[in-house]
């Protein structure tokens, strides 16, 4: 249903659009994103200038927790409802299992499943339809600080709309009263950038696009001098957007599909003479399911916002900026990219190039104040044998080239010819560099061998990757 109304949201768009004027100025100028947490706001609103981003604050004004005064001890009767289901028989405070005759709301979706019988709230771990009627199974009886008691089999049952967030929606009246509070807190911080992700969540009340208009426009209202961005263009919300973002999170695996979905929905929005950001990239710590995010996959993604002239969201915590040890060279990198690509520094030619999905960019500055781009090799992982490797390298290029190992797992690593860092690139040993290498053009014969101490029990994994660089092509700010 999501997808069907946010399809059907887009095709309006191309009617109606261009027949109104925008309310607010437009930009796709990139951002830093903040959930609003105080202790942080001060040290992003630094990090974000350092990269040269707006500090832009995520909103989610139509959510309703679990722990609010609308849901315990007395649940609001404005909590938004899917529809009404008639129970099977009467129920008693305790009865964990019971039953309601069979609706159609079973096919909308449901993250936590609650359901609204009078003033109490009720939980359900599964359902299953048997016959022409819906059992519950595993409920759970005054769920959320909600009082519960015996119900009459004529008691209205609601299914209510909730969210992957695990919380509850409000319906018009509600939304409209918790619109205005959280645009007058919004009023009061500095945050030059409001960021409302799920919009079309604030349609499915009775009012569908209007709501959304009627939402952006008390926002705007108490906000004149903010950008307003979303991750959905309707109508309604056109006049009030700065931008669209559509909170995509990209990554280094998925480089076929950026190429191919984004030069489809470019055209889209400059149709609609909207500006476009391409999505948000994550830069993270390092977990036992990935690593740390690092400097080559940065520069991938700021190569094709660079590629299309789009803007994007920057999901960078505080926490991962405190404890990434790269965080003051990636924010460097980003401002330099984004000021080029805000000054018109990249020619049609090579902004062509930039698309290329196979091909990794990296920019250094000049001596004269001017930048140079790099296109860069990044090889694949090689997967070492410790005590001795062989390996066939094939560079494009020719020149000096770059060696990053990787040590993964219980072992040691002692006396490398190499800079050593944690798995979050924070340095650990500074080592000195014997000489220079050259690697040619096409394939090379390469042999790798370390020494392993015999009374070591567990030897760690050893990862190599090696990168090259073409010729540069020269880049200027244009203002």
């Amino acid at each position: 249903m999501k997808k069907t109304l946010a399809t059907l949201c887009l095709l309006l768009c191309a009617v109606f659009c261009l027949a109104q004027e925008p309310l607010v100025p437009r930009s796709n100028k990139s951002y830093l994103i903040a959930d609003g947490n105080p202790k942080d706001t001060a040290y992003l609103r630094v990090k974000s200038r350092q990269a040269g981003l707006d500090l832009g604050l995520s909103v989610l004004a139509n959510r309703v927790s679990t722990t609010s005064k609308y849901v315990a001890p007395k649940p609001s009767t404005h909590l938004l409802k899917q529809g009404v289901l008639n129970l099977q028989l009467p129920i008693d405070d305790k009865q964990t299992e019971f039953a309601v005759y069979h609706s159609e709301l079973f096919d909308q979706p449901a993250n936590i499943n609650v359901l609204q019988i009078d003033d109490e709230l009720v939980t359900y771990r599964s359902v299953e339809k048997v016959g022409n009627i819906h059992v519950f199974y595993h409920c759970v009886r005054g769920a959320f600080g909600t009082r519960r008691v015996a119900h009459s089999k004529n008691a209205v049952v609601y299914k209510l709309w909730d969210t992957p967030q695990r919380s509850l929606l409000p319906d018009l009246e509600l939304q409209d009263q918790m619109a205005q509070a959280e645009a007058k807190r919004c009023a009061k911080t500095r945050y030059p950038l409001l960021i409302f992700n799920d919009l079309i969540s604030y349609s499915y009340n009775s009012q569908g696009d209007l709501a959304i208009g009627h939402f952006l426009d008390t926002m705007h209202k108490y906000n004149p001098d903010k950008l307003l961005q979303a991750d959905l263009l309707t109508p309604a919300s056109w006049p009030y957007l700065s931008r669209v973002n559509e909170n995509q999170l990209w990554n280094e695996s998925m480089r076929t599909k950026i190429v191919e979905t984004l030069a489809e929905k470019q055209e889209f929005y400059a149709k609609q003479q909207m500006p476009w950001m391409i999505g948000n990239f994550q830069i993270h710590l390092a977990d036992k399911n990935r690593k740390s995010t690092s400097m080559e996959e940065l520069e991938w993604f700021l190569s094709k916002a660079a590629a299309f002239d789009a803007g994007f969201g920057l999901d960078f915590s505080a926490a991962a900026m405190r404890k990434h040890g790269l965080t003051n060279i990636m924010l460097n990198t980003i401002k330099i990219w984004e000021s080029l690509r805000l000054s018109h520094a990249f020619s049609d030619d090579i902004k062509e190039a930039l698309k290329d999905p196979y091909c990794d960019w990296h920019i250094q500055r000049d001596e004269d104040s001017s930048f140079l781009l790099y296109p860069q090799h990044n090889s694949r992982r090689y997967y070492c044998n410790l005590n001795d490797d062989q390996w066939e390298w094939n560079s494009p290029y020719t020149g000096r080239f770059a060696l990053s190992i990787t040590a993964e797992g219980k072992g040691s690593v002692s006396k490398g010819h190499a800079c050593i860092t944690d798995f979050n690139y924070n340095k650990i040993a500074n080592v000195t560099a014997e000489g220079e290498s050259y690697l040619d053009e096409g394939i090379s014969p390469v042999s790798f061998s370390c020494e392993v101490k015999m009374e070591e029990r567990q030897k760690p994994e050893v990862t190599v990757r090696y990168y090259t660089h073409g010729d540069a092509k020269k880049l200027a700010k244009k203002n």
